[in-house]
């Protein structure tokens, strides 16, 4: 088995995310095919930089004009679906999600919601497909007495999506709206794979997407149910077809894309993560191999936060440097850079060319430091 330090598997993996060094317009298809080659990229609503799919998107693409994703999500190109969590797929890998989401039975958080409320959910159906696509606001709002109530009403919009029958056509200010997935896809889109097949995609996907991934850590790049048991079967057959390989860093059984093998260029960017960036979304491989524990402190009380409300974590060629505590002050046009703390030896230049490029890409003209 071929060995692998930790130095030569972090500069693999990153080469593999593909970040801009320089300032760039994204077209869509850019967009497009990013999404696809990551396999997927978390959605997250704080707003405090900005929305966390558009900030792992600029780290790779550059600026993201600001109606790409709608025009992705309509022209039928970009899904929305459960996959690391709430994420962007390619809509040509909905197969291989549709079998999960066409056997949901419970919502993940409310549980039995479609079999508590059947009428609501007949209901929204119905006047999606006469009226079209519509949103949870329109079958009334908060504090609306009776059967309409918001809990309820988006409560059945959420498991109808979850469970594949309704589509997120666009986002308004990310609120959902919601469409029935025949107008947004073609049937080869909406036809599910089994689950052989979607177990295999899985595991491919993940590996060629990161180059290196540790195999008991293989399971949470699309948070397959069961862990790595029923990703045994997949390994075994990719590694006999020699799809992958297994490769030893460190003390850890890891697989890996032969072709990530070949020494990669030394990574040159300087970039600040968005928390839920695909590079570091897995806490334990992120502190297993770049030596950094990354945390979010949203929900920490002020006074027991270590680093910050939103922190950003500081790449400089492969290595994780630091932290940055990051606003945008929109109002002011400024980037602001409210904490910095170092992991190691500080890297201000680095700092300074990655926020000012951060800022560039939000539209944001200038940057200050704290």
């Amino acid at each position: 088995m071929e060995q692998v330090s930790l130095a030569e598997a972090r500069g693999v993996i990153v080469s593999r995310q593909g970040f801009a060094t320089r300032n760039r317009v994204a077209t869509a298809d850019e967009v497009l095919a990013t999404i696809g080659r990551l396999g997927c990229v978390q959605l997250d609503s704080v707003m405090t930089v900005a929305r966390a799919h558009r900030l792992t998107l600029a780290a790779r693409v550059g600026r993201v004009p600001a109606t790409t994703l709608n025009g992705l999500r309509r022209s039928g190109s970009v899904a929305e679906v459960w996959a690391h969590e709430a994420s962007l797929i390619d809509a040509n890998d909905l197969p291989y999600f549709r079998g999960g989401m066409l056997s949901e039975q419970q919502h993940r958080w409310w549980g039995p919601v479609l079999q508590e409320h059947p009428r609501i959910a007949k209901e929204v159906l119905h006047r999606i497909e006469v009226e079209g696509p519509l949103t949870p606001g329109d079958f009334g709002g908060a504090g609306t007495p009776g059967w309409w109530e918001w809990s309820p009403a988006k409560q059945v919009f959420e498991a109808l999506f979850s469970s594949g029958q309704l589509a997120v056509r666009e986002r308004r200010s990310f609120a959902r709206v919601y469409d029935l997935p025949e107008r947004l896809y073609t049937a080869q889109q909406l036809a599910p794979v089994d689950e052989k097949d979607a177990l295999r995609w899985r595991v491919l996907r993940a590996v060629t997407a990161r180059g290196i991934v540790t195999e008991k850590r293989l399971s949470d790049y699309f948070r397959v149910t069961g862990r790595s048991k029923p990703l045994a079967a997949p390994v075994a057959e990719l590694i006999d077809e020699g799809a992958i390989v297994r490769v030893q860093v460190g003390e850890h059984a890891t697989l890996a894309d032969p072709a990530a093998l070949t020494p990669p260029d030394d990574p040159t960017a300087a970039v600040l993560l968005c928390p839920f960036d695909n590079l570091i979304w897995d806490r334990d491989e992120t502190e297993r191999l770049f030596d950094f524990r990354h945390r979010l402190e949203i929900y920490v009380p002020k006074p027991k936060r270590q680093y910050g409300y939103y922190v950003l974590p500081l790449l400089v060629g492969s290595r994780l440097v630091g932290r940055a505590d990051v606003k945008a002050d929109r109002k002011a046009g400024a980037l602001r850079i409210l904490a910095m703390h170092w992991n190691g030896r500080p890297a201000p230049r680095a700092l300074d060319r990655a926020a000012t490029r951060l800022a560039w890409t939000l539209g944001l003209p200038s940057v200050t430091f704290a």
